[in-house]
């Protein structure tokens, strides 16, 4: 279901190269499913369907919801979500790693 779902928000967006789906494992056995494409992430967190379009960063690869929204920032297969007004957001789940 979360997968049919994300795929229906990326086909519902702009053309863009082949999605990517990684599922991160993170803390307390929490699995987040992510669709990367060039420009967006969207990802199931908390009980939503977030869609996030890639953000500014200067190491690795960051996605952020307008206004005070959640905030995904990958690097490598390691990921780290977040929510709450940009510089001032609150980590919701650390140490996530892109699941095998």
């Amino acid at each position: 279901m979360m997968r049919a779902l994300l795929m229906s928000a990326l086909l519902a967006g702009p053309a863009a190269a082949e999605p990517v789906a990684v599922t991160f494992l993170c803390e307390r056995g929490i699995r987040v499913p992510v669709v990367f494409t060039d420009e967006l992430a969207v990802a199931w967190i908390e009980d939503g369907l977030r869609v996030m379009p890639q953000a500014i960063s200067a190491s690795g690869a960051r996605y952020r919801e307008a206004g005070a929204g959640y905030q995904l920032w990958t690097k490598g297969e390691s990921a780290t979500i977040s929510h709450g007004p940009e510089d001032a957001d609150m980590v919701l789940l650390s140490g996530c790693t892109a699941a095998r």
